[in-house]
């Protein structure tokens, strides 16, 4: 893993390095091709996935159609809440949305960490936190935000995403048709363009 993945991972946890690579150390490395299915809707997946390369999404059918949830890449955490939280079925799927890799830990071996060591049990409770404060604001911005703040705001935070996901993912993602995915990103092209260089 390179030293920047490992540092992505440290900062995006609120994490030392001995920590993650504790964490690493009893993981194991997995690789996925583009649109496999690591979590199937309906079925139960109790381990914790840290993404080291690629982009993965969560989403669930609506009106018989894909709905995407979120996104994760380089440095974040993966998983089903229902499964890692209560060993039940997935209500949505994760897929890979390009060729990636992931450190996959299971929900036992973690157990025994979090019990070896204070500072690991402190660790884990903070991964659930920014786990469940990332989906809250998800929540709250796709009530909140137009689907131009929510594009813009996705270009900012998670430019890999732009660069790398099928845009009808990122349509979906913003509750918008692919027609109207376009219009925003012309309309930001226009903004761009129309924005006096600074001095």
């Amino acid at each position: 893993m390179k030293d920047t993945t490992l540092q992505i991972i440290t900062s995006r946890l609120s994490a030392t390095e001995h920590e993650i690579q504790t964490l690493l150390e009893n993981a194991e490395e997995q690789t996925f091709s583009h649109k496999d299915i690591i979590v199937h809707e309906g079925e139960s997946n109790s381990n914790l996935y840290i993404i080291t390369r690629g982009v993965w999404r969560a989403y669930t059918f609506k009106d018989g159609s894909e709905a995407t949830l979120w996104f994760a890449g380089e440095g974040e955490i993966a998983f089903s809440t229902w499964g890692y939280v209560a060993n039940i079925p997935s209500r949505l799927t994760l897929e890979a949305v390009t060729d990636s890799e992931a450190y996959c830990l299971t929900k036992e071996k973690l157990e025994q960490l979090y019990r070896s060591s204070v500072q690991l049990a402190n660790l884990g409770r903070r991964i659930l936190e920014n786990f469940m404060l990332e989906i809250e604001i998800s929540w709250l911005d796709s009530y909140n935000r137009t689907a131009f703040e929510r594009y813009v705001m996705l270009l900012q935070k998670q430019p890999e995403i732009i660069q790398s996901v099928p845009l009808k993912h990122i349509a979906s993602y913003l509750g918008v048709t692919a027609q109207s995915l376009s219009r925003i990103r012309a309309q930001l092209v226009r903004l761009t363009e129309s924005t006096p260089p600074l001095p």
